[in-house]
């Protein structure tokens, strides 16, 4: 992407993000922050007082502050949209444009402008202007269903919908314009509705759910021991994907226990205690041990390593 200029507007996570992803692959990326700043300035502080998140999702970029309800600031920020190929906004819908930076006025003055604004809902008048954050997106979507949260359990410190349903949806569509720029000369909107995204991906629970007495509605949900989370020794946790028969039977011969091969669905409440079984052993070696070992005879086991490492 050498040679292509980003400007972002977006503030937090989606925008700043989809700015570095952008820019680590040769773009050139100016952030426009408001007086105040980033919120990610305050956050994540180091002991030296380095705002890690801000750091990690700005280095490289250049960065400007600017108050866009002032007409002079206002008219640095629209002279480098003149010159953008690409401009992100993850403001709630016509919010930069109250301020005076509009989309179909940046686009009448830079035909080969691609504008790219991320929200979480889509498009429509009962949803168009609604706040929410990643928590609102999976509940929307349906996928805070399909992940099983609860008001008892914790929720995903990785926010699937900014990432998944914002910023990697957002750069595979500037891709594509750009393509398509390419070929006419002509940018594009891109509107990503971050719940349409999610709604979208999510078809193995939409499709479990209309046929719930398949097995295979739940065999990516843990009821079944070939796939499932199991403890190991000194507090680990390694993860078994083991679907396939010939991975399942690689499993159970490296734990010691050939004769659990023809009970790969069995469930967790079954009498043959397969569940058990597994759960037992695995409490033997530790997660980089079982990992190790599996490795003479691949079987999709592999150790859940931990954030900080």
């Amino acid at each position: 992407m050498s040679g292509i200029k980003v400007v972002n507007f977006g503030l937090n996570l989606p925008g700043p993000m989809l700015a570095a992803r952008l820019m680590r692959k040769g773009a050139d990326v100016q952030h426009i922050e408001p007086p105040a700043g980033d919120p990610t300035r305050t956050m994540f502080r180091a002991a030296d007082g380095v705002p890690l998140l801000y750091s990690l999702l700005h280095d490289g970029g250049d960065t400007v502050m600017l108050d866009l309800r002032d007409s002079a600031q206002r008219g640095v920020a629209l002279a480098q949209c003149e010159s953008a190929d690409i401009v992100i906004d993850t403001f709630l819908p016509g919010a930069l444009g109250k301020l005076g930076i509009d989309e179909g006025g940046l686009r009448g003055k830079n035909k080969g402008l691609i504008y790219c604004s991320i929200n979480g809902f889509a498009r429509r008048a009962d949803s168009f202007a609604l706040p929410g954050h990643d928590i609102n997106f999976l509940a929307a979507s349906g996928v805070a269903d399909a992940l099983g949260l609860s008001p008892t359990g914790p929720l995903p410190r990785f926010p699937i919908g900014d990432i998944v349903g914002g910023v990697l949806a957002a750069e595979a569509e500037i891709f594509a314009a750009l393509v398509a720029r390419s070929r006419d000369g002509l940018g594009r909107r891109i509107d990503i509705s971050i719940v349409d995204v999610l709604d979208d991906l999510n078809v193995m629970a939409k499709i479990g759910a209309r046929v719930p007495e398949d097995p295979f509605s739940a065999f990516l949900s843990g009821r079944f021991p070939c796939y499932r989370l199991y403890e190991s020794a000194a507090g680990g946790t390694v993860a078994l994907g083991a679907l396939e028969p010939k991975f399942w039977e690689r499993f159970c011969v490296l734990i010691g226990h050939p004769e659990l091969i023809a009970h790969q669905f069995a469930a967790r409440e079954s009498a043959v205690g397969c569940h058990q079984t597994i759960e037992s052993v695995m409490r033997g070696r530790s997660a980089a041990l079982w990992e190790a070992a599996s490795l003479a005879s691949p079987c999709c086991l592999t150790e859940v390593k931990k954030t900080n490492n």
